[in-house]
């Protein structure tokens, strides 16, 4: 470690800051540090999305983040970072307001226009403050939710499961009821019951065979629905992670 570094290191610890050495950046709210993980976020700003990284439901910062990345790199490169924690975040990361030679990285970011006010309200060091009053904050997001989920494309999509899962109940039904009165002729194909199963219907297939007792030994049905209902499983598994690691 460069000596100039080492003595910022030394300065910043006796206020409980840190240096953060080598920095690098993935997008234009975050910093990486050599010896240090996770990534710093960046306190108080939202600057925009890598391609692909806007997880479905959240509102996302507009603009460049090509040029968001490459302005907050411009800011620290060359020049001794020096770190404060303030919090973690859900994912592990560090928040903390960090500054390049005595220039505060968030309200440079900000003034640059390559983010924007998010989360908590942030004093400059010009003297202005930085409301996070641009974006919804995160509590709105994450649960203010309940009325917006409903009229987004989750609550769209739980919409449609539900209705998928009546109808799959009833199918089974009404097969059940006629297999019983012994009208085979009208009975529902299996590949009907199936259908509806992949669809998103799984759920209410599995509980009307054990409630009304219709079809649990029947093979190849039985095995096609467990194939199915598996692969269901490894998609809801492989969205939950991706939502929340991304």
């Amino acid at each position: 470690m460069p000596a100039s570094l080492i003595l910022a290191a030394a300065a910043a610890a006796a206020v409980g800051s840190f240096a953060c050495e080598n920095p690098r950046h993935h997008d234009g709210d975050n910093v990486r540090c050599d010896g240090l993980k996770p990534a710093i976020r960046l306190e108080g700003i939202d600057a925009p999305e890598m391609p692909g990284a806007c997880r479905p439901g959240r509102e996302c910062t507009p603009g460049d983040p090509f040029a968001a990345r490459d302005a907050l790199r411009a800011l620290t490169q060359g020049r001794s970072v020096i770190c404060t924690q303030q919090d973690r975040d859900r994912y592990g990361r560090i928040i903390a307001r960090c500054s390049a030679d005595g220039i505060d990285l968030s309200c440079a970011m900000i003034a640059a226009g390559h983010a924007v006010p998010r989360y908590v309200t942030i004093d400059c060091p010009d003297g202005t403050t930085r409301p996070a009053d641009l974006l919804s904050d995160r509590k709105k997001r994450r649960g203010g939710g309940m009325l917006a989920t409903l009229w987004g494309l989750p609550g769209l999509l739980l919409m449609l499961l539900l209705v998928v899962n009546i109808a799959a109940w009833a199918a089974f039904a009404i097969d059940k009821r006629r297999a019983t009165a012994g009208r085979s002729r009208e009975r529902i194909p299996e590949a009907t019951l199936l259908g509806l199963a992949l669809l998103g219907g799984s759920p209410a297939a599995w509980w009307a065979m054990q409630r009304l007792r219709h079809k649990t030994r029947k093979e190849p049905f039985k095995t096609s629905l467990l194939l199915i209902t598996g692969v269901q499983i490894g998609l809801l598994l492989g969205g939950l992670w991706w939502w929340l690691g991304g």
